[in-house]
């Protein structure tokens, strides 16, 4: 996938999230740390979430929080309530679809989804 260069959103991630980063996993673990230190949870929002057969379905959501996992250089995963459910569910950030508010947490998840190349919220 071919992008503009956001030179902005460049020197942020560089300058606070990867600044000391040697390898990928120290990126993965800069990430979380970037997200986990900015962003404010609970939030609604509308996400992709899979289901059975390999499909995902739209759903409404209250995104509580980031999975802990993420911290030891594992894929960034963000935990997901479904609208009126209870069990989180971890889905990649690229599944979100819509944040309905926090504008500084839209724009701490756009620059991951910028970095890694998918569409910004």
């Amino acid at each position: 996938m071919s992008r503009i260069i956001d030179e902005d959103r460049e020197k942020r991630i560089k300058d606070e999230v990867i600044v000391d980063c040697h390898n990928e996993g120290e990126e993965m673990t800069g990430w979380y740390y970037y997200m986990q230190d900015a962003m404010s949870f609970p939030m609604k929002g509308l996400a992709n979430i899979p289901s059975s057969g390999g499909k995902t379905a739209q759903k409404k959501v209250k995104i509580v929080g980031l999975d802990s996992k993420s911290e030891t250089g594992q894929p960034m995963r963000i935990g997901v309530i479904e609208n009126g459910g209870r069990q989180v569910t971890y889905i990649s950030p690229e599944y979100l679809i819509r944040i309905e508010e926090a504008e500084d947490n839209i724009e701490i998840l756009n620059d991951w989804l910028y970095w890694h190349d998918f569409e910004l919220l």
